[in-house]
């Protein structure tokens, strides 16, 4: 058995967890903690347990935070919503608060452009018609933050009946719990429409789990169907799909464009449809179909210096607040600091925020220190952002990782590959999310031997890339990512170099700590 990580096979990667299987030894007694310790045995080498038997895990070293508490007041007494909720991106909601603080416009940035969707949205564009609006473009330009900016603006118009906010290295990517997901949402906005909902589901609980068309029709096209006759009126409803491109699989992606575009073709439901997502190739082809292509609209995000100006007022803002805080003069940032931080952006947007928090760092020697480091990247700038748009973000997360001690690399490594190959080997699909990433950091913890406080202090050195949070009362406490752009740094060795994930020694060391763990459960178990 070969296990393939990230399109890289790594023989000795091999997932012992087959045989505790056969040999029924985790029995229905073995905590949640118990079963993550020995599913992440796939870092370890199956030839050191070839023939081994009877390996019991002692469930007191294990910390377990696997319990979960919904209090949905409004799903309470209809069970078929409770079970929607449960098959729904919960904290992919434009309001969720495991998006909290989200991304948005600042200083009236892209005034015109969110004037223009929200228009759009809302009736009133002369110049939009169709109900397909499709805005693109590369990494870092802003489009969450637009999406964001409009989806409360839409909703505070009464316009804005669901949105999902897709992000892979959050977990927020699932294209099985799409369609639920925006039923979910509408059923709260349309009481009559909850009603149908819970009917259906609790008639017929396979909907929950159905194919995408049969989803669509099933909780979507028939229940808004019944709705209309009564006189409510659901023309127009928006629905934002923000990050097309980092739901998991890119042809789940397709198939979700071409039952979108189909039922705007066939005039199925009253929905108006934004969604936004990078200029991936599969995704400008299904856009570009014949049977797609008449029905949308499509709105180009572009990387420019036109924004420099609005970057600007960011900076100089921001700055301002971050030098109050930390009770600095106003000499500590001059304006020829903050041209230099703009020329240095080239128009990221996500390059200005990150930035920004590095800056604002509370545990770091202080911003000024910050700032200078941040300075520092113009003297290796030297090509200009059009001919390599990740060169900018490269450089600084390069940055970012050179200011991290060797030994606490190693371990935040460690934890960033541990949490992103695990939970796909273990299964823990965490089914009122419908997502395999959370895993919780005592998880983590106990697999590296750490405590959650060194876990917690190794993290700190990445604020301004990542958060900790626990997304809903009961749940774990996780790490959260910013934007996508990190992990995909974390994981291309041609970007990331000797800090990639994927590097050999943080294969060997996280392969090495696994085995001592489960030799370490073991010798507890026996009494050795």
């Amino acid at each position: 058995m070969v296990t393939v990580i990230k399109g890289v096979t790594y023989p000795e990667l091999e997932c012992c967890i087959l045989y505790s299987r056969q040999s029924e030894l985790l029995s229905s007694s073995v905590s949640t903690g118990s079963h993550f310790l020995m599913t992440t045995v796939l870092s370890a080498s199956i030839r050191n347990f070839e023939g081994a038997h009877d390996i019991v895990i002692n469930d007191q070293t294990i910390v377990d935070h696997s319990s979960h508490v919904y209090n949905v007041k409004k799903t309470r007494e209809r069970p078929g919503l409770s079970k929607l909720l449960e098959y729904s991106m919960r904290e992919a909601f434009h309001d969720s608060s495991g998006r909290w603080p989200p991304p948005r416009c600042h200083y009236d940035s892209r005034q015109e452009l969110r004037t223009t969707i929200t228009n759009w949205g809302t009736g009133k564009s002369d110049t939009i018609r169709e109900i397909l609006l499709w805005m693109h473009g590369p990494f870092g330009v802003g489009k969450s933050a637009v999406a964001q900016s409009c989806a409360e603006a839409l909703a505070a118009e009464n316009k804005l009946r669901a949105s999902l906010f897709f992000s892979r290295p959050n977990g927020r990517n699932n294209p099985n719990r799409v369609f639920t997901s925006i039923a979910y949402q509408l059923a709260l906005k349309c009481p009559l429409l909850g009603d149908i909902l819970d009917h259906e589901i609790l008639k017929n609980p396979t909907l929950l789990t159905a194919a995408h068309p049969l989803q669509f029709q099933e909780l979507l096209v028939a229940p808004l169907r019944q709705v209309k006759p009564q006189g409510i009126d659901i023309e127009g409803w928006v629905v934002i799909l923000d990050g097309l491109d980092e739901v998991d699989d890119t042809n789940a992606q397709c198939d979700l464009l071409n039952i979108i575009a189909a039922s705007i073709r066939d005039h199925t439901t009253p929905l108006r449809w934004f969604i936004l997502s990078r200029l991936e190739p599969h995704i400008q082809r299904a856009m570009r179909a014949h049977g797609v292509l008449p029905l949308s609209h499509s709105l180009e995000l572009p990387l420019s210096l036109e924004d420099d100006h609005e970057i600007l007022t960011f900076f100089v803002k921001e700055l301002h607040k971050i030098g109050e805080q930390h009770d600095l003069p106003p000499s500590w940032c001059s304006e020829a600091d903050i041209a230099a931080l703009v020329k240095l952006a080239q128009g990221l947007w996500i390059y200005v925020s990150t930035v920004t928090r590095f800056i604002g760092d509370p545990n770091s020697l202080g911003p000024p220190t910050q700032l200078r480091l941040v300075l520092s990247l113009a003297q290796k700038q030297s090509k200009p952002l059009a001919t390599n748009p990740l060169a900018t973000m490269d450089l600084f997360y390069n940055l970012i990782m050179q200011q991290i001690p060797p030994h606490v690399s190693l371990i935040i490594r460690k934890i960033l590959l541990l949490r992103e190959v695990c939970p796909d080997a273990t299964n823990e699909v965490d089914q009122s999310r419908g997502t395999v990433r959370v895993v919780g950091l005592s998880k983590l913890a106990n697999v590296l031997g750490l405590s959650e406080k060194e876990l917690h202090n190794a993290c700190i050195f990445l604020q301004s890339v990542l958060f900790l949070q626990q997304s809903v009362v009961g749940d774990p406490m996780d790490i959260r990512f910013y934007h996508a752009s990190f992990m995909e740094y974390m994981e291309d060795s041609t970007r990331s170099k000797d800090f990639c994930i994927y590097g050999d020694d943080c294969l060997d060391y996280l392969r090495q700590e696994i085995i001592e763990r489960i030799n370490e459960a073991h010798s507890h178990s026996t009494g050795m």
